[in-house]
């Protein structure tokens, strides 16, 4: 199973990478968003939980403001069927990356 990491190409927000991938059978559904605009360093992220969206690990609020996270958090919304359905495996990274609705 692959990871996407979309941008704002997808998203509509700003500046914010975030990495879908598979569904770890150690934990729920989750999300990473990079710490560093328009890129994924995978040891600078943090996790956000779906469908819950509690943080874990250290969020940048120079860079991720509540703002931003809000923003976040309304395109998971919109989209959290097609998340699921990816991290679950259940779709393919094209149907996730053509199926996404953007805010």
């Amino acid at each position: 199973m692959e990871m996407a990491n979309i941008t704002y190409k997808t998203t509509g927000i700003e500046n914010v990478v975030i990495w879908i991938g598979p569904n770890p059978t150690s934990h729920g559904k989750r999300i990473k968003i990079s710490n560093v605009p328009n890129s994924f360093k995978l040891n600078d992220c943090f996790v956000l939980t779906i469908p819950d969206f509690n943080e874990i690990g250290y969020r940048d609020e120079s860079v991720i403001d509540n703002k931003k996270l809000e923003k976040i958090i309304e395109f998971v919304k919109l989209n959290i069927k097609t998340i699921s359905d990816y991290s679950d495996s259940l779709i393919s990274t094209e149907d996730l990356l053509e199926n996404l609705i953007k805010i």
